[in-house]
């Protein structure tokens, strides 16, 4: 391992120097800061993010924190909307209760605050001595690109959107998810089952519910016309087409598609159950898929804690994917679909 006191005599300078050098501090003059920067990469020095973290706090003269704190960034969400949203709260409480029984704390950051820039906020969470990073899900968006400092973070992706740098991730598996569904309504002797998917959503899953549902239908030869993307504004034409393509089962992507089905007077009954993708506890009546993001949270957090405990920074080479299909949920007997 390269130490500091090997670039000193290297670029022929002090200890203090090259600390202060290797921070880009400005009291430094800047052809000096480029000489050690420039030895160091040279010799192949690598920081400890953990001893620089330390380091932070003391020159900051704050105590240092009982255990090590992971900054949880809300990606292009406001404090409100982190706030009031079930499905956003849910992920934060499992990724704070995992971070916890590791011994970290999570501090919460927002990349939709006034004034903020990503490379403001690069700074900010540098100051406070926080290595580890935990990005949110994206609520509106099928592609994320941030420019963060990524080289001073150990960073995982809670989601399965696609990100510019692709990072270590946790999400739900989609495409296992409808298999599962598919099979349960087979074995219940759907074999018309329809699905509607949000058009946003099916992006941000990368089609893999659209895939799997082409693949798994109990009928593969009527599935093209059971499949729709989004829905079409006409209420009528929703009903006419339901009617022609009468299915047994209706799978949607969110509870808004069912709150839409309802809206356009879609008799969701007995006869004709509706299943969601992404089960809520506030609507038990409804079965379907309980993604369980408060665990994929929590295994997000497992993979920054891997890489602060090997020392790990940067967009990875490799990066790794960690996909959970949830689990079924049978609709509350005597309420289903009522």
């Amino acid at each position: 391992m390269i130490t500091l006191q090997q670039i000193a005599r290297v670029a022929d300078c002090s200890l203090a120097t090259v600390s202060y050098a290797l921070r880009d501090d400005p009291r430094i003059r800047p052809e000096t800061r480029a000489l050690v920067q420039k030895v160091a990469a040279q010799l192949g020095y690598r920081p400890n993010p953990r001893f620089s973290a330390l380091m932070s706090h003391i020159r900051n003269s704050r105590p240092v924190a009982a255990g090590e704190r992971i900054a949880f960034v809300w990606v292009h969400t406001s404090r409100a909307e982190s706030a009031r949203d079930p499905f956003l709260q849910r992920v934060f409480l499992g990724a704070k209760a995992r971070a916890e029984a590791l011994g970290y704390g999570l501090e919460e950051f927002w990349t939709a605050e006034r004034g903020m820039t990503e490379r403001r906020l690069s700074q900010v969470i540098k100051s406070r001595g926080i290595v580890g990073l935990l990005l949110s899900p994206v609520m509106h968006e099928t592609d994320v690109t941030l420019d963060l400092e990524w080289s001073s973070f150990a960073p995982a992706v809670i989601g399965s959107a696609r990100w510019n740098p692709e990072l270590h991730h946790a999400g739900h598996h989609h495409y296992l998810a409808m298999r599962m569904t598919l099979e349960k309504l087979a074995a219940a002797g759907c074999r018309r089952p329809m699905a509607i998917i949000e058009a946003g959503v099916n992006e941000r899953a990368r089609r893999a519910w659209e895939a799997a549902f082409t693949v798994f239908h109990p009928s593969r030869a009527v599935a093209a016309e059971l499949l729709w993307i989004g829905l079409p504004e006409d209420r009528r034409a929703v009903v006419r087409q339901i009617k022609a393509n009468r299915p047994d089962a209706v799978v949607v992507s969110d509870h808004g598609m069912v709150e839409h089905l309802r809206a356009m007077d879609v008799a969701v009954t007995v006869e004709l159950p509706i299943f969601n993708l992404h089960w809520l506890p506030t609507a038990p009546e409804i079965g379907g898929i309980d993604q369980s993001y408060d665990m994929v949270a929590a295994n997000a957090v497992d993979l920054v804690v891997s890489q602060l405990n090997g020392n790990e920074t940067g967009v990875p080479p490799w990066p790794r994917m960690l996909l959970f299909p949830g689990r079924w949920v049978e609709p509350v007997a005597g309420r289903a679909g009522r």
